[in-house]
């Protein structure tokens, strides 16, 4: 699981080149639009990918703000503190901006922790219509992890989806979750790919509720869980179910937790397992 330091931003003058698009998946950004984010926090170095020599950028998306195409959500990961794209640990700045003309009008600077099970792998901008308050829409970002984790996991947890708000000229996390996740069913068994190993994967979905906290619309996460059995060497499905929890805003966040566990068969009793 991703772990973030939230961190004060500095103010400081950046000296940036013009540089090339970036680009991770289908969510393209452009080299001023990266250069805008490195100056606003202040980073300096060579804003070239983290596959070249030297270079600063381990990974990004951008996507123009449905409703308002002079408005992009950036998101970039700059490896200032010198990581290098094969280390196990190490810290990434990770900033999450909204710009226009090339210019940063509201952000918010992270650190990224990694370690042998979280490494910067790709970045996605989600921009459903999360209208949490009637002059209120958030949007997400998405963080898949690169790293493979432990050999022998109980539970494995993917995509990891943050919804943030705009306040003046800062954005505020306000829920988070994993979109993914497998859980073992037996405690014997060593992943998934043991014969006769029984396992559930769930893929969760986030929708805006009729009912409000604190002024903000009550949020409902629903998985939709799939059992299978390791049976010659393939899985074979036993059955579906799904389950839905509700979060409501307590006047600063609806919680976040990357490694959400309310689907889990017996949940009390898989709430501790190593994974």
């Amino acid at each position: 699981m991703r772990k973030l330091m939230w961190a004060a931003v500095p103010i400081a003058a950046a000296m940036v080149s013009s540089a090339p698009a970036y680009a991770d998946d289908e969510q393209p950004c452009s080299g001023p639009t990266v250069a805008a984010l490195a100056q606003w926090a202040g980073i300096t170095g060579k804003l070239a990918s983290w596959r070249e020599d030297n270079g600063l950028i381990a990974a990004t998306a951008c996507k123009a703000m449905p409703d308002a195409p002079g408005t992009t959500i950036a998101i970039v990961a700059f490896d200032t503190h010198h990581v290098g794209k094969n280390s196990d640990d190490g810290k990434l700045d990770q900033v999450v901006a909204l710009v226009e003309g090339d210019k940063v009008v509201a952000a918010h600077r992270s650190v990224i922790e990694e370690d042998a099970a979280t490494q910067v792998g790709y970045f996605h901008v989600d921009t459903a219509r999360y209208q949490l308050a009637p002059d209120v829409r958030a949007f997400g970002t998405v963080f898949d992890s690169a790293a493979r984790g432990p050999s022998c996991p109980y539970a494995v947890t993917e995509n990891e989806l943050t919804l943030w708000v705009r306040e003046g000229s800062d954005l505020r996390p306000v829920f988070g979750t994993n979109l993914d996740g497998w859980i073992s069913i037996d405690e014997d068994s060593c992943g998934s790919g043991m014969e006769g190993s029984r396992s559930e994967s769930a893929h969760m979905t986030v929708a805006i509720e009729k009912t409000a906290s604190h002024g903000f619309a009550d949020l409902a996460l629903t998985a939709h869980i799939a059992r299978s059995r390791m049976t010659d060497a393939k899985d074979a499905d036993l059955g579906t179910r799904t389950v839905r929890r509700i979060f409501k805003y307590d006047g600063k966040s609806y919680g976040i937790d990357m490694f959400r566990t309310f689907w889990y068969p017996h949940e009390g009793k898989w709430k501790n397992m190593p994974r």
